[in-house]
């Protein structure tokens, strides 16, 4: 078997990968670290239900109690596990449908980290005496989390919204929230079906085309897409064009950063445009490696007032430590209200950058990546170099080049983006020179 450990939980094919067995021994492993009551989710997926009944009968099975609260987006699950011992999720997020996975919340609603799937893994399977056994619970509902949602909204006039939640679990939570605070909502794609069938699981600029047309027809002001799970969004401007994941990221980074005068915390791989607007009212920047709670434990130690990855999964730790989907929509609508300019204004008097992407295989990428580590100070003797995740290598006008070795191919995958196409161009020929030195 694959392994199945990423950056964002346990993921793999569906029963052959996250079998119902794997569950069960997960929720027995949860429940030997700590006995408690655990709440307890799944997404869409047709998958989803066997495997949630299989994670807590296994959590019963090692003593604690599990919560069932069915089908929910993830954010609800890490809302909900502030009330409990910790909270999990069934779901393999923007994946494909023949995916499932896992995705765990401490008691404080924060994703744990990668290492934690890994001790449980490893845990021995120990089950609790007949007298100790736990016990399973229906939850109520999403009704707490939707008026939490509803809360965070505030703006002053009424936006006409397009939604496309693509089949996924926020066709529970946006319209609702949106069409209750006086919003007009059109919504698309809001049958709920594992198939993925409107668009699939991933909202991005290749399957953004019906929401686009939606907002032509009715002349709406902006549209949101979600992800299958909920902790990502997509924006779509008022002409029908999507608004740059990494534009949409700084311009929302800045509005927080200003009026809290504390850091953001970004991932490697984001583009520079964020340093190019934050700079601009003289924020921090710091970085952190991929996957959102490496971001979450960066935004924690500096203190900082928001953090976001370039898919479209934003933070703000001051209100839940966990990306939302529907929440990042409600905040991104809140400042372009409070700024009083519409979503297409957002591209204006932005620097272009270029940004090119090569994958270089290789079948030794542990010691190959060691002996690139060695060789880059030399190479670009003038450049900031970081180690957080893979090779990243910096100046001071806003060029910057990544190595990271892929997690589940035999490849060295390369990013580098400037102002400057031929700073690109050069770039990525001097590094994969590098790399492929000695092959």
């Amino acid at each position: 078997m694959k392994e199945i450990i990423t950056s964002s939980g346990i993921r793999g094919l569906a029963i052959s990968e996250i079998s119902p067995e794997l569950c069960m021994k997960i929720g027995i492993a949860i429940s030997s670290i700590e006995k408690g009551e655990y709440i307890i989710g799944h997404d869409v997926r047709l998958t989803s239900p066997l495997l949630a009944s299989c994670l807590a009968n296994g959590i019963c099975i090692g003593g604690s109690n599990s919560i069932l609260i069915g089908l929910a987006p993830t954010p609800a699950i890490a809302f909900y596990a502030r009330y409990y011992t910790g909270g999990i999720i069934i779901t393999a997020s923007h994946n494909p449908p023949e995916y499932n996975g896992l995705k765990i919340f401490d008691k404080n609603g924060i994703p744990v980290n990668p290492s934690f799937y890994k001790s449980l893994l490893e845990i021995p399977i120990r089950y609790a005496n007949w007298d100790s056994l736990g016990y399973i619970k229906n939850f109520y509902g999403l009704y707490e989390y939707i008026e939490f949602l509803i809360s965070h909204v505030n703006t002053k006039k009424k936006w006409k919204i397009g939604l496309d939640p693509g089949n996924g679990t926020t066709s529970l939570t946006a319209p609702l929230v949106f069409h209750n605070t006086g919003h007009e909502v059109k919504a698309i794609n809001i049958n709920l079906d594992g198939r993925f069938p409107g668009r699939g699981a991933e909202p991005n600029e290749h399957t953004s085309k019906l929401l686009s047309d939606l907002i032509r027809k009715y002349s709406l002001d902006i549209g949101f897409a979600y992800d299958g799970d909920g902790d990502r969004v997509l924006i779509v401007d008022e002409n029908g064009n999507v608004i740059p994941q990494d534009i949409a990221l700084a311009q929302i980074a800045k509005f927080i950063a200003y009026k809290s005068h504390k850091p953001i915390v970004v991932n490697v791989d984001t583009s520079a445009i964020v340093d190019f607007v934050i700079n601009s009212i003289g924020g921090r920047i710091f970085r952190s490696k991929v996957g959102d709670p490496y971001v979450i434990e960066e935004i924690i130690k500096r203190d900082a007032c928001f953090g976001g990855e370039p898919c479209g999964a934003w933070i703000f730790p001051n209100i839940i430590k966990c990306p939302d989907g529907v929440l990042s929509s409600i905040m991104f609508l809140n400042f372009l209200d409070y700024e009083e300019v519409k979503p297409s204004e957002l591209l204006q008097n932005l620097p272009s950058f270029f940004i090119e992407r090569k994958n270089i295989s290789c079948r030794d990428k542990i010691t190959t990546m060691k002996r690139v580590m060695s060789e880059i100070p030399k190479l670009y003797p003038d450049a900031n170099i970081s180690y957080i995740d893979g090779i990243r290598i910096s100046w001071d006008d806003f060029t910057w080049a990544l190595i990271r070795p892929s997690g589940t191919e035999p490849l060295i995958r390369i990013t580098v983006e400037s102002v400057s196409r031929d700073k690109v161009k050069s770039l990525i020929s001097s590094i994969t020179k590098l790399i492929t030195k000695g092959d």
